[in-house]
């Protein structure tokens, strides 16, 4: 059994906290007063005014150091193993208590901002979404004491829920890496090319227009002689590489922008699997530690584009049961994954499930096209109106009528291929869902962990008997769009499978 002594008796932060709260509450007093600040400096303030300013920061300084001691010194933690919960009790004027139950704990995981870093501290975050009790932070405890608190209550967790006992031996097992996976710099330089072509064709959009501009201004008037059009013509090609190089700069900032984006987010990021957990740590400004366990996991998703698939990019993004304001915060997204790896994830996320004894597939209704269609239309149309009925934009017809051609005939052509790549299926053990044409994704869902499915139809479905149909989960839904009600026994099925499970589900 766990040793019942560890963290029993009343524990603090590192003495590293109180430095920690200090220039917490500096910044945050920093943010209110800047602006104050300012107008002093900037309004020539006299000699005197300098001298009351400087001791009334300093008078604050102070107090905001007492403050921060006193803090520290009332921020106590402990673990209560007679009625099994973690205990923290906070607050300087009024006090907080907040006792979290052993089976109440969802997740344990590390936080560590720049600062925290410098004075060598780590975030212990405990998370109770699911439950009524909010998330809890211990903002300053060293490493050891981090890693050996997450041991203990993940193993209480695991002993209130699943009766298994801790064991020095389990201990040693369990740290015990099988696998460690880590995300070079030259795959965090390529997770940012590949992921920039939405900013880079939005780009080009304006690069065209403005070019059509520039054309039509100097040919707005017409030309009376040869020397006045050479002239003209000149200008236009000056224009235009002008323009090209403006582009090109503007693509290579967009460009540079996500790729720091990228470096700041998943600096570091390194996957390492023992034999019942996988943490995940990433990040520079924020480093992040997260322990991923198969009964958390809700659902997963996939994603690729055709050019980082060329390069073996995946990117997995694991969505964890949480409440409902939460879900976004337990939504958790690792790029820059070869193939072996996501197989390896995903044989560690769903190592309990049993070989599949059939599978069906489905696929939307005709009616979706359509719809997707005319709602591709509707750019078009507003550009039509807008050219018809004013002269902001100031093309020729011939102009128009290729333009909004063009344009009709790529967006008909991408909603039908990815029309195409649409479907939803249906096996003993799991629901997947895939869809995409450039960013392709696929949503895998264990059928026990459903909470409840919805079966909508629209009025406009009601002529072809067609459905919606959503699938509820604890960390989000999945959802597929214009079926035939031939999925409904599946429906019922999937239910069934949900009820009659005794595995645990969060």
């Amino acid at each position: 059994m766990m040793n019942p002594k560890a963290y029993s008796t009343v524990q603090r932060q590192t003495i590293a906290g109180v430095v920690l709260i200090f220039l917490s509450s500096l910044y945050k007093l920093f943010r209110i007063f800047w602006a104050l600040g300012a107008y002093l400096l900037l309004s020539g303030p006299s000699k005197s005014t300098l001298v009351f300013t400087a001791l009334g920061l300093l008078v604050l300084g102070v107090l905001t150091l007492l403050y921060s001691y006193l803090y520290y010194r009332k921020f106590i933690f402990y673990i209560d193993y007679e009625r099994e919960e973690f205990v923290l009790e906070e607050g300087i004027f009024s006090s907080e208590n907040t006792a979290i139950p052993f089976d109440k704990i969802q997740q344990v995981y590390f936080k560590r901002s720049i600062l925290q870093r410098v004075i060598n501290v780590y975030s212990l975050v405990i998370d109770t979404a699911g439950s009524n009790q909010k998330e809890v932070e211990i903002k300053a405890i060293s490493e050891k004491d981090a890693n050996k608190l997450s041991e203990i209550l993940l193993k209480a967790k695991a002993e209130k829920t699943e009766e298994k006992q801790f064991e020095e031996e389990t201990v040693e097992a369990v740290n015990e890496k099988l696998w460690i996976h880590k995300v070079s710099m030259l795959t965090l330089l390529k997770i940012g090319i590949s992921t920039n072509y939405l900013r880079g064709l939005s780009l080009i959009f304006v690069f065209v227009t403005s070019i059509y501009n520039r054309i039509n201004t100097y040919f707005q008037d017409r030309m009376d002689d040869v020397e006045v059009y050479f002239t003209q013509f000149s200008g236009v090609l000056q224009s235009i590489g002008m323009l090209a190089m403006l582009f090109v700069l503007l693509l290579l900032l967009s460009i540079s922008i996500t790729i720091i984006e990228v470096f700041i987010k998943y600096y570091g990021l390194t996957i390492h699997q023992n034999k019942d957990k996988m943490e995940v740590e990433m990040g520079l400004k924020t480093n992040t530690k997260v322990s991923l366990q198969p009964r958390r996991l809700q659902l997963m998703r996939i994603k690729t584009n055709p050019v980082q698939k060329r390069l073996n990019l995946y990117e997995a993004q694991i969505s964890l049961s949480s409440s409902e304001d939460e879900l976004q915060k337990n939504k958790i997204k690792i790029p820059g994954l070869g193939k072996d790896i996501v197989k390896k994830i995903k044989s560690f996320l769903y190592s309990e499930t049993s070989e599949d004894s059939f599978s069906s597939t489905f696929r939307p209704d005709r009616l979706l096209l359509f719809r997707k269609i005319a709602l591709a239309m509707l750019p078009v149309l507003v550009f039509l109106a807008i050219w018809y009925f004013t002269a902001f934009i100031p093309f020729q017809i011939w102009a128009v009528l290729v333009l909004a051609g063009l344009y009709i005939i790529a967006a008909v052509s991408l909603q039908i291929l990815a029309f195409r790549k649409r479907k939803l299926i249906v096996t003993g053990e799991f629901l997947q869902k895939k869809k995409g044409l450039w960013n392709m994704t696929e949503e895998t869902l264990e059928l026990f962990k459903i909470q409840s499915t919805s079966v909508k139809q629209p009025i406009w479905y009601r002529r072809r008997d067609l459905v919606n149909v959503v699938f509820h989960t604890a960390g989000g839904d999945l959802r597929f769009y214009a079926l035939t009600k031939d999925i409904l026994p599946y429906v019922n099925y999937v239910l069934y499978k949900a009820e009659v499970t005794s595995r645990n589900w969060m």
